[in-house]
């Protein structure tokens, strides 16, 4: 994925948490291939209003579990500093994105290596009926 793509998709996300009062989400696929994040405003519902993809991941460090922190961007690429802090200690590979998630009751961020990411927004208005 080229950056321009990669700045787009974490926009899209970002543009849509905006909106949001309130987001859980979790981890909901976790493989070599996939890592899929999920977000839901109602865990009784077990439905998702959105998906995150991160493609071909190859670092993780987050919980399961987190609610969205609607005071920061949800997701943005780490800083150079971030990146080489972190690959000093876990050997990031080349042509990996590091992403950084911030999460609310947590001091430090979730981070994700991975060579892409897609965002997949099943519900455009999952408050629609909270008005």
């Amino acid at each position: 994925m080229n950056i321009k793509s990669l700045n787009e998709e974490i926009e899209k996300i970002n543009r849509y948490l905006k909106n949001c009062r309130w987001m859980d989400f979790e981890i909901c696929q976790l493989s070599f291939i996939r890592i899929e994040v999920g977000g839901q405003i109602d865990e009784i519902l077990n439905k998702f209003a959105i998906s995150i993809f991160f493609e071909q991941p190859t670092f993780v460090q987050c919980p399961l579990l987190w609610r969205l922190d609607d005071s920061k961007k949800f997701i943005e690429l780490a800083s150079e500093e971030e990146f080489k802090e972190i690959n000093k200690k876990y050997f990031i590979e080349e042509g990996n994105f590091l992403f950084k998630i911030n999460m609310e009751d947590y001091t430090e961020p979730a981070y994700i290596a991975a060579r892409d990411i897609k965002c997949c927004i099943h519900d455009e208005n999952p408050f629609r009926n909270f008005s």
